[in-house]
């Protein structure tokens, strides 16, 4: 499966090194900060049981007061 990316978020992603990412490179960084997102995810929904993904999301949205 390919996930397209919005250049917003290509930016904030080439913002994290110094280093032009080239294609391959952000493809491979990409997959890195996916997979410690989704272990974050994971860790934060074993410690805490009662929440859902939902509970994380609108967690973060109230937090960020993005509504």
């Amino acid at each position: 499966m390919k996930i397209e990316i919005d250049d917003d978020v290509a930016q904030q992603v080439q913002s994290l090194t110094s280093i032009k990412l080239s294609n391959r490179d952000y493809n491979y960084f990409t997959d890195w900060l996916l997979r410690v997102g989704v272990g974050t995810v994971k860790s934060a929904m074993e410690k805490h049981p009662e929440l859902t993904l939902g509970d994380l999301v609108m967690l973060q949205y109230r937090k960020h007061d993005l509504h």
